[in-house]
């Protein structure tokens, strides 16, 4: 059942992706992520899975110039495969419902696990500013998450000599996703790893990613702070979730 439903969604995503390139339909979905460009999202508390937040005293209205030394030290990384952005986020779906209490954050995302993103902002609260970080993972919608979920409990219920085949598949229908990707973007594209799908390498690999952006943070308000004549010894640098940084 599992692996009919994949290669149903395989052969839909191919004819998608011939008719978007013949223009007889209009794209399903618009992303916007070149560069430091702008764009608008919204943070969803049920979708962080790591995060790190700290009130400065004495750092209100210091926003805007500590989030472009954070930008201008990231850059200055050259991590491989990740793209970064300044966007316009809200702090929960309600607000970004109703349009407004938008805030500014520059966005990090690694190429190979798009379904991530990290988010780094400095808010005025209070008359003080509070840094703050999210990582936060996209939850797939009802029916992909039923589909996604009947596929695995299809290949779990498995003997394990038979489950090779349906992860042939799957990985097969990557490869033919990633080439089809390829096409349309001009360019070499890497095989996508959704978050059910992380090995224990890839989250390494996307940890290590979201500690050199912590530790960025860190440094670029350690500068600013010493400038200001703050004590950097008193901030928290431990996150909360599954990477527990520090």
């Amino acid at each position: 059942m599992g692996t009919l439903i994949f290669w149903i969604v395989v052969i839909a995503f191919v004819g998608y992706i011939y008719l978007r390139r013949k223009k007889k339909i209009p794209p399903l979905f618009s992303f916007k992520y070149a560069g430091m460009g702008k764009g608008a999202s919204v943070i969803n508390e049920n979708n962080i899975v790591e995060e790190w937040s700290q009130i400065i005293l004495g750092m209100g209205g210091k926003g805007e110039e500590l989030l472009k030394s954070v930008a201008a030290k990231l850059q200055a990384q050259n991590l491989p495969d990740v793209v970064f952005a300044r966007k316009e986020a809200s702090l929960g779906q309600s607000n970004y419902t109703l349009g407004d209490k938008r805030y500014k954050f520059v966005t990090m995302r690694h190429q190979r696990y798009p379904d991530y993103e990290m988010f780094i902002g400095a808010i005025d609260r209070a008359g003080q500013l509070k840094v703050s970080w999210y990582l936060t993972v996209a939850l797939p919608g009802k029916i992909m998450g039923k589909l996604r979920a009947i596929n695995k409990a299809d290949r779990d219920a498995m003997p394990r000599a038979m489950r090779a085949p349906q992860m042939l598949s799957k990985t097969l229908g990557k490869m033919l996703a990633q080439k089809l990707n390829e096409k349309v973007a001009g360019k070499p594209v890497p095989i996508r790893v959704r978050p059910e799908d992380m090995t224990m390498d890839d989250k390494e690999e996307l940890g290590t990613y979201i500690t050199v952006a912590h530790n960025v943070v860190l440094a670029a308000l350690e500068e600013m702070m010493n400038d200001l004549k703050l004590d950097f010894s008193k901030v928290d640098k431990h996150s909360q979730g599954f990477l527990n940084l520090s």
